[in-house]
């Protein structure tokens, strides 16, 4: 399954939306969503994965409909086209009535819930949607919950979008199980998985004493809890979706290569710089096959994107609803800095708050035509403090010592040329 395109009318904070994915065969892989807290972001991911669930799923995935519902509205609808491996479309739709319950939502919606249902029950891995969370929670040891409310297969796998409460499934349990019922064949998948998502850390062996994955590290051989929450986390639900795939597509040779849809809230959650350039590429080597909605803060993640696979949810006015629009460009062409000061960001400026400050007061002073000798001291002591601020034209000087911690991360430094440091000036005694 593939999603073409899912239309969301009065759902939360969003008054009407459309999202188009492509027709096929040309289907997007990627679409990164990207805006400001409170907008939707996660709302899309979730009005996806409730579409996609089923009638069985449902129950655990509703709990509170009134809460589906726009402010001022009785009810609010959700639809979409998917489209089958061979090409076909099929449309789907969900009403949610404001005081309805659930029961009476299934009976209201029965008849677009019946087409999909009937593809469910012919297999659990058709139309496979796997969607994670901000509130991804690791858990170690063999322990694995995913909450109450939560016992359906279908909703399993989207649990962490719609509960803090749920859980990821422990790595050291699936893991530990799979060795041990398909032995050592299990290792390289779980090798071919972490040593390429974990850079500096490599997948050592699984100890069968205490049911724990181990790690060779810069400091020894170390268990995946005792991993940084950074490593934790992308593991956590990596590993949680490998599980799943295995499971689900169990008679199939590979199925990291299965189709379906992930759905991923803050991608880059946790993730250093250099991870966030980088994980596009790794799930879409892993993952060939899949399509991949996601929503991110970051401007590095955004940065990898292509024609049409970046979306910006944005309020036009402060008291308006969320608007949806496509990125006209490819990302991936623009130096960082140029996408960072696009108005999706709201930034303005490249500087920090602190110069930017100092700057629109330098300005204002130098404008006035009578200053008194109190301004006129404030602008040259400004104008000393932003003599050292580069230009576009020049580069900071990096010390030696930062240089050389800064390879020691693996992180290369600007290359300086000849002349391009900006000299500070001379302060005024």
């Amino acid at each position: 399954m593939f999603l073409r395109s899912i239309t969301l009318e009065h759902v939360r904070s969003i008054e009407h939306l459309e999202l188009n994915f492509g027709d096929y065969p040309e289907t997007r892989k990627w679409t990164l969503i990207l805006g400001q807290n409170g907008c939707g972001k996660s709302t899309i991911l979730r009005s996806i994965a409730l579409l996609t669930a089923g009638s069985d799923a449902l129950p655990e995935l509703l709990r509170n409909p009134e809460d589906w519902v726009r402010n001022g509205h009785s009810e609010c609808r959700l639809s979409g086209v998917i489209e089958t491996t061979e090409g076909e479309t099929r449309e789907i739709s969900l009403t949610i009535g404001r005081d309805s319950s659930v029961s009476s939502i299934l009976m209201l919606n029965r008849d677009s819930l019946a087409k999909l249902d009937s593809a469910l029950k012919h297999s659990n891995r058709n139309y496979f949607t796997a969607g994670y969370g901000v509130s991804r929670r690791f858990q170690s040891g063999a322990s694995f919950s995913q909450g109450k409310w939560f016992s359906n297969p279908r909703s399993q796998s989207i649990a962490t979008l719609f509960s803090p409460d749920a859980t990821l499934q422990s790595v050291d349990a699936w893991a530990a199980q799979l060795h041990y019922a398909k032995g050592d064949s299990v290792l390289n998948l779980l090798r071919q998985v972490f040593d390429q998502l974990l850079p500096g850390v490599s997948f050592r062996e699984i100890d069968k004493t205490q049911s724990r994955v181990l790690f060779d590290t810069a400091d020894g051989v170390i268990p995946l809890d005792r991993l940084s929450d950074g490593y934790q986390n992308v593991a956590a639900w990596c590993g949680d979706l490998v599980n799943t795939l295995i499971t689900v597509f169990q008679n199939y040779d590979e199925p990291m290569h299965a189709r379906g849809v992930l759905l991923v809230d803050e991608i880059d959650l946790h993730l250093h710089p250099v991870w966030q350039r980088q994980l596009r590429d790794y799930l879409s080597l892993q993952l060939p096959n899949f399509q991949i909605i996601a929503t991110t803060h970051s401007a590095l993640t955004a940065h990898q994107c292509g024609i049409n696979e970046l979306h910006c949810l944005a309020r036009p006015s402060v008291d308006g609803p969320p608007v949806l629009r496509a990125y006209p460009g490819e990302p991936r062409k623009l130096l960082l800095h140029q996408l960072l000061l696009d108005p999706m960001f709201g930034l303005g400026t490249m500087d920090s708050l602190d110069v930017s400050r100092k700057k629109t007061q330098f300005r204002e002073l130098r404008a006035k035509a009578n200053r008194n000798p109190e301004e006129s001291d404030k602008l040259s002591a400004l104008r000393d403090e932003l003599s050292d601020v580069p230009s576009w034209t020049g580069a900071p000087l990096i010390p030696p010592s930062v240089g050389k911690a800064l390879r020691a991360l693996a992180v290369d430094p600007p290359k300086l040329k000849k002349g391009s440091v900006q000299k500070t000036a001379r302060r005024k005694k």
